[in-house]
């Protein structure tokens, strides 16, 4: 009876100390099927019946606790902060949806381990949707629309973070459309993730996966998704469609293209370019305008967006890739035109009257060096009524760099913040006032105005250095240094006071680059007797000169604007051409000659047009023939149509610059003209 006496107040002081865990149950489940919010305390399976909207987190603290939620096809919305965190918790998801409802959040789900089969992940803000302390294993999985408002690289990643250590295994996964936190997957060092089935990677920015050194990417995947994925979404969205004007859409583009516009634009959403797709816009003097406050075009790291000739109103860009723009007018933006974190270079343009609403904000650009990058150059341009902020550019751990003819008018409170390396022409004073040209539908040209530039105006005679480009010794384009890029064909008469005095020339044909864009392949401008053509795109035999050729192997595979300027047929029945890469005022891809009719028969009346005739086989002109030496043993070469300095080099098996030193050649033998005599060796003796 003592022992009876003495053990009783220690049972009652045990059963007092029994934890309390022992008691507690797991939280009330609501009427969707899930508890809204509470703690999970032991290995439990929901079925959902209805979608759920948390009002808090479901978290689990207890060891090796598995939770497993049937969804049913639902959706689970809501909750304060973290839906489900468990640093210990094993998740799994089957057939359910997991909207993150675009509230900020550090992340979406913080467990130990999870296991998703058919689920969707949506619209998590801030931080990723997913996060795991050590296993991830993903199957049949859509992750889109996930938002962070971090851009540093190696962030924690906009739909999945992968921290060192933890493994990641998807099968069948569509990653679509998020944005922001160094990429959609953010891989950090030590961690490890691979892909099989089908894996779709589609405008996602900056990056599909971010995965740096130290990271382990086995990429076992077949081929993108198809049919349907995650929670019952397609695995294929339709690309976006072109809109009247010719510009596509609010979309994600996942394929290269060029689109030329046809009228002004009205832009109201976002266009973002995926990884390793090229985007060339030809504005044709058009206008993109809108009215939305947020981003117009985002651009992830390796791809790249050309725009020309295009005025921009109200136009914004959250940029990575490589982003070019010539001949751009951009204006009316609120808290900068460009945010830019990768690389972009603008010539020939104006920027005028953006605007920034905060003090420390600016009014055009930010150059942002977080990715080790924001480089941006501004060549020939100008700056005008660009107010607030820290002014129009602002550096901040980027580059910003000024080149040629830059000019700041009326811009508040300065002209830039931070370092600016500045290349500029102290003695320019060209301002740019619009370079944006209208350019007519190409089938509105006549060949009676095809032989003038675009007002129908004779260029002034041009300077001798300007005329870099030899077509033989009949003829020479001359390119002076004015935006947009003009070239003009000029023919060289010898002078009338003697052969020793400079070549004179004669008006012929001019175009300028505006008129080159209008036409996608084809004839540009000609001359009346067909004699000089300008065109876009290699013809057959002048193709096949490159394509014979060994250096040009690698170059003809690089897509670009071929601009082909053709003169003759001179005397010997030869046709020089010379093509340009490009631009009118871009360095020179290549030079052929080949024997043929005018190179541009449609130019010529219709009575004195020849008849088509079966395309011979193309046929190259020999080079120079070296002349026969005079009575005393000294050689002088008389030139012919066709011939040039480099030709006649060749010929005499000497160097060209041994021609142009003896005969005193001005402008390195660029104006050699027909019946001009070069001394190639002196007489015998001598």
């Amino acid at each position: 009876m003592g022992l009876v006496k003495i053990l009783r107040p220690v049972l009652l002081l045990a059963f007092l100390l029994i934890p309390r865990a022992l008691a507690q149950s797991n939280p009330t489940v609501t009427a969707c099927g899930l508890p809204a919010q509470g703690t999970i305390v032991s290995s439990v399976t929901y079925t959902m019946n209805d979608d759920c909207a948390l009002t808090g987190t479901l978290q689990a603290n207890l060891a090796s606790a598995t939770v497993t939620i049937n969804g049913g096809g639902h959706t689970i919305t809501g909750g304060a902060f973290i839906l489900f965190q468990g640093s210990n918790m094993a998740l799994n998801l089957n057939s359910v949806t997991i909207d993150g409802g675009r509230q900020t959040r550090t992340e979406t789900i913080l467990v130990h381990a999870l296991n998703a089969n058919n689920v969707t992940f949506i619209n998590s803000r801030s931080g990723p949707a997913v996060n795991v302390h050590s296993v991830a294993n993903l199957t049949n999985v859509l992750l889109t629309r996930n938002l962070s408002s971090n851009y540093a690289l190696g962030g924690n990643g906009s739909a999945v973070h992968a921290a060192a250590g933890t493994t990641h295994v998807w099968t069948n996964v569509v990653l679509r459309n998020n944005f922001g936190n160094g990429g959609a997957m953010g891989l950090r060092s030590g961690a490890t993730l691979t892909t099989n089935g089908c894996l779709t990677l589609s405008g996602n920015v900056p990056f599909d996966v971010y995965a740096p050194a130290g990271t382990t990417w086995t990429d076992n995947s077949t081929g993108p998704c198809s049919g349907t994925i995650g929670n019952g979404d397609a695995a294929v969205i339709s690309p976006p469609s072109l809109m009247a004007c010719g510009l596509p859409g609010p979309g994600i583009l996942d394929a290269s293209a060029t689109y030329t516009l046809r009228s002004d634009c009205q832009l109201d959403g976002v266009i973002r370019i995926s990884e390793d797709v090229d985007i060339r816009i030809i504005g044709n003097g058009n206008t993109i305008r809108s009215s939305r406050a947020l981003y117009h075009f985002q651009t992830a790291v390796t791809s790249s967006l050309r725009l020309e000739n295009v005025e921009l109103n109200g136009v914004r860009f959250f940029h990575w890739g490589d982003l070019r723009g010539q001949q751009l007018r951009l204006r009316n933006t609120v808290d900068g035109m460009i945010l830019n974190l990768g690389e972009a270079r603008f010539s020939n343009s104006l920027f005028e009257d953006n605007n920034a609403s905060s003090s420390n904000g600016r009014s055009v650009l930010l150059a942002w060096g977080a990715y080790s990058n924001g480089f941006t150059s501004f060549t020939d341009s100008s700056f005008r009524n660009n107010q607030g902020g820290l002014g129009p550019l602002q550096n901040a751990g980027g580059t910003i760099e000024l080149n040629g003819c830059v000019l700041f008018e009326d811009n508040s409170p300065a002209d830039y913040s931070g370092a600016v390396v500045d290349n500029r022409d102290p003695d320019c004073d060209a301002e740019i006032v619009n370079p944006v040209v209208r350019i007519l539908p190409p089938q509105s040209a006549r060949r009676a105005d095809r032989n003038c530039n675009p007002h129908c105006e004779l260029p002034p005679i041009p300077k001798q250095e300007e005329c870099d480009l030899k077509l033989g010794a009949i003829g020479v384009i001359c390119r002076p240094r004015v935006q947009p890029p003009v070239a003009a064909v000029w023919r060289i008469r010898p002078h009338p006071d003697g052969a020793h005095l400079p070549a004179q020339g004669s008006f012929m044909l001019a175009v300028n680059q505006p008129q080159v864009e209008a036409v996608e392949e084809g004839l540009v401008a000609c001359t009346a007797d067909g004699r000089v053509a300008v065109r876009t795109g290699l013809a057959p035999e002048i193709r096949h000169f490159f394509e014979i050729s060994p250096k040009y192997e690698e170059e003809l595979k690089i897509p670009r604007r071929y601009i082909v300027f053709s003169k003759g047929p001179n005397v010997e029945g030869k046709v020089n051409h010379i093509v340009l890469d490009h631009l009118l005022d871009g360095r020179v891809f290549g030079i052929v000659s080949t024997f043929g009719g005018p190179p541009a028969n449609e130019c010529l009346p219709s009575e004195t047009r020849p008849r088509p005739e079966p395309a011979p086989a193309p046929v190259y002109a020999p080079p120079v023939q070296p002349q026969a030496p005079q009575p005393d043993g000294s050689i002088i070469h008389v030139v012919r149509p066709g011939d040039t300095v480099s030709a006649i080099a060749v010929a005499y098996r000497i160097h060209q610059l041994d021609i142009i030193m003896v005969n005193q050649l001005e402008h390195m033998g660029r104006w050699i003209y027909p019946g001009q005599e070069l001394h190639i060796r002196e007489a015998s003796g001598n």
